[in-house]
């Protein structure tokens, strides 16, 4: 019984810590539905104090983000794609962003060097066209060798 509780002890301290940033991804995208993107930004990079070392690239994602309507017009919601967690200590979570014009994937990289979670990077891209018909026609390939 003893082995029982310590296992679920520690399958809730591990369930727990990954809520974390979960919390911080959901936080980030509730700023960002609210048309605060600067406020967005600033709190997905809280969680690393080392960021503050690399103000100018911060504000220029700021920057960036904060132009993406003038590029791709309103924003219609996200899809998340996934997550890969590397053996606790990484985890990459890839949204889908929709937009008028095109989708946008917005990418969150969480390292946890000791017990918290922290923000190791933050980035957006719309070249995802390659990809997606890469993994469709390998999808197809793939279903197709089972018929």
């Amino acid at each position: 019984m003893k082995l029982k509780s310590t296992m679920f002890i520690f399958f809730l301290l591990t369930s727990f810590s990954s809520l974390s940033y979960e919390k911080e991804i959901d936080k980030f995208f509730h700023l960002y539905e609210s048309g605060k993107v600067t406020e967005a930004v600033d709190s997905i990079y809280s969680t690393n104090k080392w960021v503050n070392n690399k103000a100018d690239d911060v504000q220029k994602v700021k920057n960036q983000l904060q132009n993406l309507k003038n590029l791709v017009g309103k924003y219609h919601g996200k899809v998340k794609f996934g997550t890969e967690n590397l053996e606790g200590r990484l985890v990459y979570i890839s949204y889908l962003a929709m937009f008028e014009r095109q989708p946008v994937r917005l990418e969150f990289v969480f390292y946890r060097p000791k017990e918290a979670w922290v923000i190791y990077s933050f980035s957006f891209d719309d070249t995802i066209d390659d990809e997606l018909v890469d993994y469709s026609r390998k999808k197809i390939v793939g279903s197709a060798k089972g018929s």
